[in-house]
């Protein structure tokens, strides 16, 4: 059968700021780099300077072939095709470099925001590709090692207008709320009732079989919560060469283990800058992450603990066990599989691992990396571009015509309901009736008023006959009046009901429809094929949300 080239949808870019849903650290990221230099490794905009940190990275001294090897493995589980094999083999070159970005293992694969960043990812790593002239690989980290089973469980999609929401239940949170690391957990057979509920929740469509069957093969029961992430996000991107990688593997936790012993023995220096950083950030923005030392977990009898040190000693955090740092270091030395990089050190995790020349980052991500510079110097690594995922507002058909019919814009929709509603009344209220009423209501006065001496100037009882008229007229006209009133409120009442499905399509819940809402609803209604158009449509310039026309 013939290729189908790729679609290229309609875009148009708004400011970030007109969105008023991100981070001021982050507005100010996108628009003035130059004003926070200091806390980054390299403007994101400049070729020469993604360039510089491919060449850092490249430089810095790994364990290639080890790298290679796991990574082969780990992406047989999931599905290996040409392309993928390819990069993965591609970074034994010692001047390859890889373009990462990640996210936690939500259930079948969490809000829009995951493809949007891969997309980023695979658009950013051709691009710096052509620009150095280097092997230059998309990696996906898969963060399956949080501990917080409550944020992956659900999915939400868009159902007869309103949010509905399917959540997962197959596991029971014991005490205290740690299951340990959510990409571990086996799927129960409860997910066949998550997925059936599901597909009844997505409209009929000519895509919904194919796209079910994918959904199916990778949320079977006895996989493992990560395993299904990987192989479905497989499946939305096929061919495109993208490498998974799981930090969650006995191999790359040895090859790690300097840095985590690092931490073990000076958390102290580690802690002193990064707090030094973050006050400074502080006074001018807020400080993303805060800490206590130290920047590890530990896994152990199937849960995941925060390591506090005291002193020269380090307890699991909510819990009485206490081990020296002989212990621990015993511990690291004999088992690098039972510990695990909290959000600080992970950055830090991964590029000890990979040859990472530019990281592609949410909103919230990209803030924190702010606070990350002295960390990376503290560690001997190379640090780098941070580069902002693409933000996207999809704007489906039915929604559009809403916006050509009204005056508004996709913005708009993030103000609260009723403030909109009656912004939108008054700007397309071309009438006042009761206006309108009292004034026609005193012209018939006046009218009656001059009409009554002269007809009882022809006859005076002819003057009862037309306060009689006053009255008729006036019970017409006030039955006329409410006529029209009555129909002004079947508009407003259609126009509520329009600004309230668009509202909940553009932002569920008053929040960016990339943070809410599944791909599947998206993909059920315009094909598998809508990630591969996106990735023709979307530009590389994300200092601006990007609104995609269907």
């Amino acid at each position: 059968m013939p290729v189908v080239a790729p679609t290229a949808y309609t875009v148009r870019r708004v400011p970030l700021t007109a969105m008023r849903a991100f981070p001021a650290l982050f507005e100010q990221y996108c628009a003035d780099y130059d004003a926070l230099a200091a806390y980054y490794a390299g403007d994101f905009r400049s070729g020469g300077a993604r360039a510089e940190a491919a060449a850092r990275a490249a430089a810095h001294p790994r364990d290639r072939d080890a790298l290679v090897e796991v990574l082969l493995d780990q992406n047989a589980r999931w599905g290996l095709d040409d392309a993928t094999r390819a990069n993965v083999e591609a970074l034994r070159d010692p001047e390859a470099v890889a373009v990462v970005t990640g996210q936690q293992v939500g259930l079948l694969t969490g809000p829009l925001y995951t493809p949007y960043k891969t997309i980023t990812a695979i658009q950013l790593a051709r691009r710096m590709q052509e620009e150095t002239g280097r092997p230059v690989v998309p990696v996906f980290w898969l963060e399956g090692e949080d501990h917080d089973f409550d944020e992956v469980a659900g999915v939400r999609l868009l159902h007869r207008n309103e949010v509905a929401e399917v959540r997962y239940a197959g596991h029971t949170l014991p005490e205290g709320g740690n299951l340990g690391p959510v990409g571990r957990l086996v799927l129960t057979e409860q997910i066949t009732d998550v997925l059936d509920a599901v597909e009844a929740m997505l409209a009929p469509s000519d895509f919904k079989a194919g796209l079910m069957a994918k959904v199916r093969d990778a949320y079977r029961p006895g996989t493992t919560l990560l395993d299904a992430f990987a192989r479905l996000m497989r499946a939305f991107f096929p061919d495109e060469g993208l490498v998974f990688l799981s930090p969650d593997d006995r191999r790359f936790k040895r090859l790690t283990a300097p840095l985590f012993r690092r931490e073990i023995e000076d958390y102290a220096t580690a802690l002193e800058r990064f707090e030094a950083v973050s006050a400074r950030l502080a006074d001018r923005f807020h400080a993303q992450v805060h800490i206590r030392p130290t920047n590890l977990f530990l896994l152990e009898a199937g849960r995941r603990y925060a390591v506090d040190a005291e002193g020269d000693r380090f307890r699991l955090r909510g819990t009485a066990h206490l081990l020296s740092k002989d212990a621990l270091l015993d511990r690291l030395e004999r088992h690098p599989e039972c510990f695990s990089a909290n959000v600080v050190l992970r950055p830090l995790m991964q590029d000890t691992l990979l040859p990472t020349a530019a990281y592609v980052a949410g909103p919230g991500e990209t803030s924190y990396f702010a606070q990350f510079k002295p960390m990376y110097a503290w560690a001997g690594l190379p640090m780098p571009v941070i580069y902002p995922r693409a933000g996207v507002t999809l704007v489906e058909p039915k929604v559009k015509k809403v916006l050509d019919r009204h005056p508004v814009d996709v913005p708009d929709f993030g103000e609260e309901h009723d403030r909109l509603f009656r912004r939108v009344i008054l700007d397309e209220m071309e009438v006042d009736i009761e206006a309108a009423f009292r004034t026609s209501a005193r012209h018939l006065h006046e009218a009656v008023n001059t009409f009554k001496p002269v007809v009882e100037q022809v006859d005076r009882s002819l003057g009862k006959a037309a306060e009689a008229a006053r009255v008729a007229l006036l019970k017409e006209f006030t039955r006329l009046k409410e006529r029209a009133v009555k129909a002004e409120k079947r508009h407003h009442d259609t126009l509520r009901a329009q600004l309230n499905k668009a509202q909940v399509n553009l932002f569920p819940d008053g929040k960016l429809q990339e943070r809410v809402v599944s791909p599947l609803y998206f993909l059920n209604k315009y094909s598998l094929d809508l990630l591969e158009n996106l990735l023709v449509t979307l530009s590389l310039d994300t200092t601006e949300h990007q609104i995609v026309e269907l």
